[in-house]
């Protein structure tokens, strides 16, 4: 088949691109990393996009829409990103405008988290449900909800934040500027912190400094790691509750890259679920489900949301059988 779209996932550690047919099979990929704050501003981000975009038009064999999954609160009103807590210096930004002049067609874009959700519906773990919510945990906590089979975004585009839901009242600082958000305790950051305390309080082997390092750790029965891991559990779960209750969705997609590890925590927090939860918003079945597309989520939702007519309305699923 033949290319129809380009997708871009912007991430905190790096930009992933990918070129999609119309059943949104993966043709062509490229990535580009961001080293460190300074490649977070917008311009060095921008300049990113262009190399990466153009290196994939040359494999495409001619310009396509553009897609871009940014994380932030994009208020569709206004056209404007007004904050993206993990990017320095992105504030009332008019980003799809800038990055429509700078690679001189239509540039789509949208919430990280909600373009993940929309990939997964469309080719990936939740196709075929019209109820679902994703948490992408990472660089920072992004979500999406699809209620009814429509994008949740709020008045302005702008909600659906579970990433910012106040766990920990007066707890650790945010990226957003607030205090105890879920994004501070089980994004990738957020755990190893939760790691390296338990570490000094009774340290064994090397202190963490990466997610993978924790669950390492635990392997080795380690028992700061197995404390931090307890406590990742309890955390995550306590984001989950009310949005199952919110939302009782059929299905709760878990990506981004602490979700590597999906196999070593899920059983635990699905335990936490059922003893926490309401039953009936549970509708019977344990939801929690590891993201099938991995890493090319965002991206490959950004590139459906390059072709869609109306973006807030979930796409219909490719896969044989749904």
């Amino acid at each position: 088949m033949s290319a129809v779209a380009i997708g871009l996932d912007v991430g905190g550690h790096g930009i992933n691109g990918v070129v999609v047919d119309p059943a949104g099979a993966v043709l062509d990929r490229a990535y580009v990393p961001l080293h460190g704050v300074s490649e977070r501003r917008i311009e060095a981000v921008e300049e990113h996009i262009a190399g990466l975009v153009g290196r994939l038009w040359g494999t495409a064999a001619g310009p396509l829409p553009v897609g871009a999954g940014i994380p932030g609160f994009h208020d569709q009103t206004t056209g404007l990103l007004r904050q993206s807590p993990n990017f320095p210096g992105w504030e009332d930004v008019p980003v799809a405008a800038r990055l429509s002049k700078l690679l001189g067609r239509p540039v789509v874009t949208e919430n990280d988290a909600n373009v993940a959700l929309l990939g997964e519906v469309w080719v990936g773990a939740a196709a075929g449900l019209t109820d679902v919510a994703m948490l992408t945990l990472g660089t920072g906590v992004g979500s999406g909800f699809l209620v009814g089979g429509r994008l949740l975004t709020g008045a302005r585009g702008a909600g659906a934040e579970g990433g910012h839901i106040p766990l920990h009242p007066g707890g650790r600082v945010c990226g957003c500027g607030r205090r105890g958000c879920l994004e501070a305790y089980v994004s990738g950051p957020g755990l190893t912190r939760t790691a390296r305390e338990e570490f000094d309080r009774d340290p064994a082997g090397l202190r963490p400094e990466r997610p993978e390092d924790v669950f390492d750790a635990d392997q080795a029965s380690r028992p700061w790691a197995q404390r931090a891991i307890a406590r990742f559990v309890q955390d995550l779960a306590g984001g989950l509750v009310p949005l199952v209750h919110l939302f009782s969705p059929a299905a709760i997609v878990i990506g981004g890259g602490v979700a590597g590890a999906f196999s070593r925590f899920a059983g635990l927090v699905e335990e936490e679920l059922v003893r926490r939860a309401i039953p009936a918003c549970l509708e019977g079945a344990l939801p929690l489900r590891p993201a099938a597309l991995g890493a090319d989520a965002g991206a490959v939702g950004a590139a459906w949301l390059a072709l869609s007519a109306d973006r807030r309305t979930a796409p219909p699923s490719r896969l044989a059988g749904v």
